[in-house]
């Protein structure tokens, strides 16, 4: 049953990113004020994108939790 749940846990989690980034009108956001909030919202992205790679690789590469031994 955990693997049930963990597997929907993660697919809802995905889904909420996903609806995030739909939601997001480029039209809109290139029209309004010169583009500035299409290139605030690209540079949050790719500033989000970055900062969850580091700490994924901090937290899962070993670098602050030990590698689990999976056999």
């Amino acid at each position: 049953m955990s693997g049930i749940l963990n597997s929907l846990r993660i697919m809802w989690f995905s889904l909420a990113f996903v609806a995030i980034d739909l939601e997001a009108k480029f039209s809109d956001l290139l029209s309004e004020q010169g583009s500035r909030p299409a290139v605030a919202f690209i540079g949050a992205q790719l500033f989000n994108i970055v900062w969850t790679l580091l700490w994924a690789y901090l937290l899962f590469g070993g670098v602050l939790l030990p590698v689990p031994d999976i056999k």
